[in-house]
């Protein structure tokens, strides 16, 4: 007894310490998680456990109204997929499209596009099952070129897939074809979407057989078997009636083409195979599908109470997919009936056949005439939205342009006042030059006048004298007279090129300490001794210019100093400023008066005197400049005396 005391307490005690390991295992892999994650995982584990039931919606609501922030944006986008899904099978249009609005958006704002496309497909497959072909057609389009524009090539035939299926539910097989075979082609090479090419081959056989083309139907159906081996290979974990529709849907195909070619025994075992996967098919897709084909080979074997029977069940799970009477069952039972030589009841059953199908052609015409109208009116509202947007769009052009045009004329005549102004006051200068050469030259002609008879009676008067020494000075006076007249002339000459632009200048490299040496000798002939010349001293250096007109400035300059100067320093040199060279004239002892310098640059005021006051060396100099590219200012009073500056650029441009 108590060794049987102590085994149990043993027992207990491992059971114990089992027990807490466990949980301490399964606390630390929960609390691995993020502590506002727990429980999303949690609901999400619970939505997949209770999938397809009551329980998962109030999971998925729960996990969706938790499921805030960007770090649970996957829950959410779980629980948004789900939730269609789950409205999507259980055929509740209005729930799934309604949960889809704010899905969509969401996938869209966080380009989760998987589940956008996933999405789209199916509300877009809910829309043609309950028969709204258009607006299928249209929002498979419109997903077709978002796909086409953000997607991968698989959101593409998924696009391609709800067209193609809208396509052949409403009777475009032609179409229904096309669809499907561009979206078998984007799958081609894609190891995991068995799935889908399934889909697509089932599309292609059925509207293949639709249009009469059998040989093309086996082909397809035979790509759904290799899809379906492939997907077993692949996955050798799931069971081998995972996709017991399609092999249903396979073998009665088979089964279907046997009987085509009259070989009934290899449709019974064809069959025979699909019973397999009977009770497999919880949704019972294909059950109809399957009796129908039985009913099929046993009329084609004679045994019509059979062939009744399975047409009877076929009938049974048609109901329940597709409420209502189909003439099909109806055509079926009048074959039967002429086989069996019961004619009355085949012309009855056929009579049926034929009101049942008016009755649903003209429902679809109704349904199919409603949608078209409604599109039209949709279409119609487009083309007239287009319209007013291009009517805005040429307003706003048209007011653009308006408004550029008055801008222009504004400028324009901003433009014609300012040239006009500028013409006036071209004119007044104009107006003011004639008026100073008109004046110039009647100066000019009268210091001429009086130049030629000062000159007259000299000459007369040395032809008259008879002593040798005033007939000597006389020739002396007519000589500096002639020689003092031709400068002025070339002065004046120099003068009218410059103020015309005819002035010609020859530009070169120049050492300026050799042309200011150079200056420095000839002028050495006007220092006296009361009034000194020096060059001050400068360094060597080049500069790009004309070397007769520079050195012809520097010399009126000092010659100007030398005729005002009584005594004193007359200096020149240069300097380096950056870009340019200042030259300089000192004058120690020389101050020019106000007068003095307005005297020296016009030459308006210098033709007014007498021949022999005229020095127009300042006014030529400062036009040389100015045409050189430099600029000359007014003689500045200094301590000593003045000094007169210009400058000029180092390189010519």
């Amino acid at each position: 007894m108590n060794v049987l005391r102590r085994c149990i307490f043993s027992g207990l005690l491992f059971v114990y310490a089992t027990g807490m390991i466990w949980c301490q295992e399964r606390g630390n892999a929960v609390n691995s998680f993020p502590p506002d994650s727990i429980r999303l995982q949690y609901l999400k584990d619970c939505c997949e456990r209770a999938d397809d039931t009551p329980e998962e919606l109030l999971y998925l609501d729960s996990l969706l109204n938790e499921s805030e922030g960007p770090e649970n944006r996957n829950f959410k986008a779980y629980a948004y997929r789900n939730q269609i899904r789950h409205y999507y099978n259980a055929v509740d249009w209005e729930q799934a499209e309604k949960v889809s609005v704010p899905a969509i958006s969401f996938f869209r704002r966080e380009q989760m596009l998987d589940y956008l496309f996933e999405t789209q497909a199916m509300i877009i497959t809910l829309y043609t099952d309950r028969g709204e072909f258009e607006l299928a057609l249209q929002k498979g389009r419109e997903m077709y070129k978002e796909a086409k524009a953000i997607g991968s090539a698989g959101d593409i035939a998924e696009a391609c897939y709800v067209i193609a299926y809208a396509c052949y539910i409403s009777g475009r097989c032609n179409d229904a074809l096309e669809w499907a075979e561009r979206g078998v082609r984007l799958l081609d090479g894609m190891k995991d979407k068995h799935m889908n090419r399934m889909e697509f081959y089932f599309i292609l056989a059925e509207s293949s057989r639709q249009l009469n083309r059998e040989e093309r139907v086996i082909v397809y159906v035979d790509s759904v078997r290799r899809e379906l081996i492939d997907f077993h290979l692949l996955n050798p974990d799931k069971p081998k009636d995972y996709f017991s529709y399609y092999w249903i849907w396979v073998y009665c195909n088979e089964a279907d083409y046997e009987l085509y070619c009259n070989h009934p025994a290899e449709a019974c075992s064809c069959l025979k195979k699909a019973d397999k996967y009977k009770q497999s098919d919880i949704y019972d897709t294909y059950k109809d599908g399957l009796y129908f084909t039985w009913s099929d080979y046993y009329l084609a074997v004679g045994d019509y109470d059979q062939a009744t029977a399975c047409l009877d069940t076929a009938a049974y799970y048609l109901q329940l997919r597709h409420p209502g009477e189909n003439p099909d069952v109806y055509r079926r039972r009048a074959v039967i009936a002429a086989k069996k030589g019961d004619y009355k009841q085949a012309t009855e059953e056929l009579r049926h056949c034929v009101q049942i199908a008016d009755s649903l052609s003209c429902a679809r015409f109704d349904c199919q005439s409603h949608q078209l109208r409604s599109f039209f009116h949709i279409n119609q509202l487009e083309t007239e939205r287009k319209k007013q947007s291009l009517v805005i769009h040429f307003q706003l052009i048209l007011a653009f342009s308006l408004a550029l045009a008055l801008l222009l004329l504004c400028y324009l005549c901003y433009r014609f006042y300012r040239i006009k102004c500028l013409l006036a006051v071209a004119v007044e200068e104009a107006v003011e030059a004639d008026e100073n050469t008109s004046v110039f030259l009647s100066n000019m002609t009268r210091v001429v006048n009086d130049f030629l008879q000062e000159t007259s009676a000299f000459s007369e008067s040395l032809i008259r004298e008879t002593e040798m020494e005033k007939r000597q000075e006389y020739a002396v006076s007519l000589c500096s007279r002639n020689e003092l007249a031709q400068r002025v002339i070339f002065d004046i000459l120099d003068v009218s090129k410059i103020e015309s632009d005819r002035m010609q200048f020859h530009y070169e490299d120049v050492n300026l300490a050799r042309l200011v040496r150079e200056v420095y000798m000839k002028m050495q002939s006007f220092a006296t001794e009361e009034v000194h010349l020096r060059l001050l001293p400068v360094k060597e250096m080049r500069m790009t210019t004309d070397p007769i007109r520079l050195a012809q400035v520097l010399e009126n300059i000092l010659h100007c100093a030398f005729l005002h100067a009584k005594s004193g320093e007359v200096s020149f040199g240069y300097q380096a400023e950056g870009e340019e060279v200042v030259f300089f004239v000192s004058c120690k002892g020389i101050v020019f008066s106000e007068e003095a310098c307005q005297f020296m640059f016009d030459r308006l005021a210098q033709t007014a005197s007498k021949l022999e006051n005229i020095q127009l060396g300042m006014v030529i100099s400062r036009g040389l400049i100015m045409k050189m590219g430099g600029r000359m200012s007014m003689p500045v009073r200094t301590e000593s005396g003045c000094r007169i500056e210009f400058v000029m650029p180092l390189k010519h441009i």
